[in-house]
């Protein structure tokens, strides 16, 4: 975990020092504020995941809307004992969602960075497509309605006019409301996904 930290760090800090000459030159005022397109992966509690969406233009001179979408997948088999009942359920849920985020950002540091801050509202279906493909047991957690909510801080350097990476860390929580409120998997992947999250990733201004 160390080395992953200590790479992740070497990274961003490579990107910087090649990045920051680039975007010297750039004319700030109206940077990072027409329409974006995002793609990250990330960290949300136990699941990673991958997003894409869109970042709507500037609303005045730093409210931002985006609208995302978002697979997150747990990291490995997920277990899970029912300490009331001792019931047990290993599986490997999936969640397909839509997010709409929205927030506030700085003005430009140094003529490329840009801290930021935004709250993202997710909404989907969660399920398990692996056990299904390998066992065929169908969706184990059953019709559901997925929703969370996670807050977060980060910082966007604009490599150029047109194209910026950038790094978000944060938190919050993910729930289920499920069709069938006893089932274990429903249960068990109800809090899968809530606690720390990260994500890092690219954004295109066209």
């Amino acid at each position: 975990m160390f080395k992953a930290k200590q790479l992740l760090g070497t990274l961003l800090l490579g990107t910087l020092l090649i990045a920051a000459p680039a975007a010297a030159d750039t004319d700030t005022e109206d940077l990072g504020k027409s329409l974006g397109l995002e793609f990250a992966p990330g960290m949300m509690g136990s699941l990673s995941f991958m997003q894409a969406g869109v970042t709507l233009p500037t609303l005045g001179s730093s409210f931002q809307i985006g609208i995302k979408g978002r697979m997150c997948s747990s990291l490995t088999w997920a277990t899970f004992i029912d300490q009331e009942t001792g019931e047990q359920a290993s599986f490997h849920p999936v969640t397909a969602a839509g997010v709409i985020s929205f927030g506030g950002s700085g003005p430009i540091l140094h003529g490329a960075v840009r801290p930021y801050g935004a709250t993202d509202i997710l909404l989907g279906y969660t399920f398990t497509p692996y056990d299904n493909l390998i066992y065929g047991t169908g969706n184990l957690v059953g019709p559901n309605l997925t929703f969370g909510v996670f807050g977060y801080f980060g910082l966007e350097l604009f490599t150029s006019d047109r194209m910026a990476v950038f790094l978000d860390a944060g938190g919050g929580f993910k729930m289920l409301k499920p069709e069938d409120s006893e089932n274990i998997y429903a249960i068990a992947a109800s809090w899968l996904g809530s606690g720390f999250g990260i994500k890092m990733g690219i954004r295109f201004y066209p």
